[in-house]
């Protein structure tokens, strides 16, 4: 990793000496020497570079059962963070602490730790997904001109929590290309954009709903972005088309599942393909199935992927099921147009989508009332719209519904 950390501090020497301090403490922690099992952190990833598997975790997620037993189903041994979390099934302590015993910085790792998530949940609870631990140490990243990332780049912008999969990927691509990674604390449209003029940042990734509150909002950067990545979740065309206008023809949207990109789409594509989530990457397939058969091109089904064989979990595995349902046009362009995990999904998420598209539309719930023979008499309102731009939120410290 370069010399150039992620963090809150205003001086970076300050801040690279308090994580080499933090990591040598933890180093002196037998349980804890790499390799070893995840360290549970809110925010920091530079326990990658001392060869610890790290999990980035949201606080609330420490007060249910559900994240506790995350904890132990993949062994960690010390969440470092701050205090006043419910009693864990392992060590905790906080930054403060393991800098007032920390010491002289240890060499990098001979290997780079892993990065271990927790799935948002929406096809139940939230299930852990432990990446393959790289056999060499992070010194380098390839980078296209696309990226704006590394040595001559201003800084990559991290608003969203580190916590999330999608606002991680782009910040240690940035950090390993040598660039500053600069990290919002609590947000807002108008901090956003003055901490991108403030460091001059070229990059910076925002889910769905933050995007939504800068256009509302209407706060830029003086400076304009070299790009704006968002992805996470489903993005009205009546938003992106006012987040292309605010920020200019800088947008680039990817959509993937917690193994690996599926598909990407820049500006120039979108605008010619409203509402579509891109082409596959190289060595990605798409599959588009009804009742486990292919459908020709043009027809709606699940959205099945053959993976990359770097993110295959064992060579020539079959066919990944994302629980989403979309079609590919002619053109190989894929559009999303919902989660179905079950048949009576379908017709839901297709009304969501429909209703996606119209203009003026931000965001719509689609709420099932049961079977005809059982819905309740009276009227019903199955549809959750609103005026143009209706507000869904934006706070990237909430937690999710």
């Amino acid at each position: 990793m370069p010399a150039a950390l992620p963090a809150p501090f205003d001086d970076v020497r300050d801040a690279a000496a308090r994580l080499d301090g933090i990591a040598h403490r933890a180093r002196s922690c037998p349980e804890a020497s790499p390799p070893a099992p995840p360290v549970a952190m809110p925010r920091p990833p530079h326990a990658l570079r001392y060869g610890y598997g790290l999990f980035p975790v949201a606080p609330w997620l420490l007060e249910e059962t559900t994240g506790r037993a995350l904890l132990t189903g993949l062994a960690v041994t010390a969440h470092i963070g701050a205090g006043g979390t419910p009693p864990l099934p392992c060590s905790t302590t906080t930054d403060d602490e393991l800098v007032r015993t920390g010491g002289r910085a240890p060499e990098p790792a001979a290997r780079a730790g892993y990065l271990t998530f927790a799935t948002s949940g929406t096809t139940g609870a939230p299930q852990a997904v432990v990446r393959a631990r790289p056999p060499r140490p992070y010194r380098g990243v390839a980078v296209t001109g696309r990226d704006a990332a590394g040595i001559g780049h201003g800084p990559h912008l991290m608003a969203n929590p580190t916590f999330h999969l999608g606002t991680l990927g782009p910040a240690l691509h940035a950090l390993q290309a040598g660039s500053t990674v600069v990290v919002q604390q609590d947000w807002s449209a108008e901090a956003f954009a003055e901490l991108a003029d403030e460091h001059r940042a070229d990059s910076t990734f925002l889910s769905p709903d933050l995007l939504l509150d800068a256009v509302e909002a209407q706060h830029a950067p003086r400076r304009p972005f070299r790009i704006v990545f968002h992805g996470g979740a489903a993005c009205p065309p009546a938003v992106k088309r006012a987040a292309i206008d605010l920020f200019g023809p800088v947008l680039h949207e990817y959509y993937g599942t917690s193994k690996s990109v599926i598909t990407e789409i820049g500006t120039a594509d979108w605008l010619r393909n409203p509402g579509s989530v891109g082409r596959p990457l190289p060595g990605v397939r798409i599959e588009i199935r009804d009742r486990d058969r292919p459908v020709p091109t043009g027809q709606i089904g699940e959205i099945c992927v053959r993976l990359r064989s770097v993110d295959q979990d064992v060579p020539g595995e079959a066919p990944l099921r994302t629980g989403d349902i979309g079609y590919v046009d002619a053109a190989g362009f894929l559009s999303v147009i919902g989660r179905a995990d079950s048949p009576e999904l379908v017709g839901p998420a297709r009304l969501e989508h429909a209703i996606r598209l119209l203009p003026g539309v931000a965001d719509v719930a689609v709420v099932s009332t049961g079977s005809a023979t059982s819905r309740p008499p009276g009227p019903t309102r199955p549809v959750s719209t609103g005026p143009s731009p209706p507000r869904c939120g934006g706070s990237a410290s909430r937690r999710p519904a």
